[in-house]
């Protein structure tokens, strides 16, 4: 709940200041502090033992936690003074939906269990070690780089929205105060291509370490799993954006939209797919 407010309330001031051209400062440290009270109780979590990837609440709080934490390291390298505006609200909106229709954990075990697993994979899915002890590293690896590489591209759509407010407001010479605080389009534009690039980077060897994973786990049923199948079209989706830029020069607007679309695309993957028609993933 801290951590939701937190950063609600740093929304809030990025907001304000974008609006009256006020000094966002405040906003700026607010997220930081929030984000590091974010990392104590997610380390504090770790340390008890309770694996962040084995619930839908648990992978939502690890998301938001590296999806700030690249927004923040963007944010400083790049000079995005504005950036927080557009990435803290999808954070909250995430941490409120996960809260609002939690209940009971799924927890792998049970989930794997269920599926009539053998108890040694039931445990290496849950991370307890067990008869398999390559099982639960490869789980983890696969965990982390996938939630990472929602992250790259949930930054990048972020990135697709200030474009196309900043170039609409060009395209009309109508400016508002939100054009002042907006970087060049250029500048967005190179943005959003680098962390799509690396989204996908980090989605394909997501991809890579749950097929080596899985193989072990689910012999051939994996394939038919439907996290696994709207993911490969996720990463077939994400693969053709890339081609588009580098073969057809698609950039700027149409890059925008694409990434608006791409992380539609990744969000009904893991806040519908995961949870309801996979019997694999919990997220």
């Amino acid at each position: 709940m801290a951590v939701t407010l937190g950063y609600l309330a740093a929304a809030g001031g990025y907001a304000w200041a974008l609006g009256s051209l006020a000094r966002d400062a405040a906003a700026r440290w607010l997220a930081r502090v929030t984000w590091a009270v974010h990392t104590g109780l997610l380390a504090v979590a770790v340390a008890t033992g309770h694996v962040p990837f084995l619930s839908p609440q648990g992978s939502v709080f690890f998301l938001g936690w590296g999806w700030v934490l690249n927004g923040l390291v963007l944010e400083s390298l790049l000079g995005l003074r504005a950036l927080g505006a557009f990435m803290l609200p999808p954070v909250v909106a995430l941490l409120v939906l996960v809260a609002a229709v939690g209940g009971p954990a799924r927890a792998g075990a049970v989930a794997a269990a269920d599926e009539g697993l053998p108890a040694a994979s039931a445990a290496a899915v849950a991370g307890l070690g067990g008869g398999d002890p390559f099982g639960a590293p490869w789980i983890w690896l696969h965990a982390i780089i996938a939630l990472l590489s929602y992250c790259a591209f949930g930054l990048a759509s972020a990135l697709a929205a200030m474009y196309l407010l900043q170039e609409r407001q060009l395209r009309s010479k109508v400016f508002s105060r939100l054009y002042r605080h907006l970087p060049a389009l250029e500048e967005m534009d190179r943005a959003c291509w680098w962390l799509i690039g690396s989204g996908f980077a980090l989605l394909t060897l997501a991809l890579a370490s749950g097929t080596l994973s899985a193989g072990q786990l689910w012999d051939d049923r994996w394939a038919s799993d439907g996290k696994v199948i709207a993911s490969l079209a996720a990463w077939l989706f994400y693969g053709l954006l890339l081609t588009l830029r580098a073969v057809a020069g698609w950039r700027g607007r149409r890059l925008a939209y694409l990434s608006l679309v791409g992380f539609a695309v990744i969000l009904f993957n893991y806040l519908v797919v995961g949870p309801h028609w996979s019997t694999r993933h919990v997220f």
